[in-house]
């Protein structure tokens, strides 16, 4: 029942910032150069325990008006507040077409996840809507071995 009440918060959550954010769009695109900077807050492993709170900022890079490159740090907290937390950095390269983007990029393995995954990176693979500077995003890491992968959403408010 905690569950389903963390997830309908998140969701009421991303309703309410991509409604309010259409009319800040006219100064965010008055504002916007070579790089954005976007603070992230995310659900992750919602498809199976345990499940992660993660937040943290995300740089975008502009190349262009349809791709960027974005590093990105995020602190994961497990979900009960109780057990491990983890930095976890990444990177995205994204293609944005107006308010619909998608991209592919990797992030750090962290250690529960230590025999499930070959390497030191996890691949992703995200998409998602922007609404001036709020985002909505969901998120694919694909684990190597065990052909798992860990879901996630996440919102995000650009400055």
């Amino acid at each position: 029942m905690k569950r389903t009440g963390t997830s309908i918060a998140i969701l009421a959550a991303a309703v309410v910032l991509l409604g309010a954010a259409r009319p800040a769009e006219a100064q965010y695109r008055r504002a916007g150069g070579p790089v954005g900077l976007t603070i992230n807050l995310g659900y992750m492993n919602i498809n199976s325990q345990p499940r992660w709170v993660t937040v943290g900022p995300e740089l975008e890079l502009r190349l262009g008006r349809v791709l960027s490159i974005n590093p990105d740090v995020s602190i994961w907290f497990r979900d009960s507040f109780g057990g491990s937390v983890y930095l976890v950095p990444g990177a995205t390269l994204n293609f944005r077409l107006r308010h619909f983007f998608f991209g592919g990029g990797a992030v750090r393995r962290i250690s529960y996840w230590e025999d499930q995954v070959d390497g030191a990176f996890v691949p992703k693979v995200h998409a998602g809507l922007t609404s001036g500077p709020a985002r909505l995003s969901a998120v694919l890491l694909f684990l190597g071995r065990t052909d798992t992968f860990v879901l996630g959403l996440n919102l995000g408010f650009g400055f």
